[in-house]
């Protein structure tokens, strides 16, 4: 697999900001799910987010930034 969904953060549109890892080139990528219907994104990685979509929607990866280490 060369994408994983790292967390997602639900903004204040619809659209969430989701950070993926792209572990082929060992780099981070950061965008909106409203840019899936961009040009600007690899192929590859539109597909992978349209797979996951119905769960990133759902809030599965929010994080909301209430963990704390103790």
């Amino acid at each position: 697999m060369r994408y994983g969904i790292m967390f997602t953060v639900k903004g204040k549109t619809e659209s969430r900001k989701v950070t993926v890892m792209d572990f082929h080139k060992t780099r981070m990528i950061t965008f909106n799910t409203d840019e899936i219907e961009g040009d600007e994104m690899e192929e590859d990685l539109k597909n992978y987010m349209r797979e996951q979509l119905k769960k990133v929607n759902t809030g599965y990866w929010d994080y909301t930034g209430k963990h704390k280490n103790y």
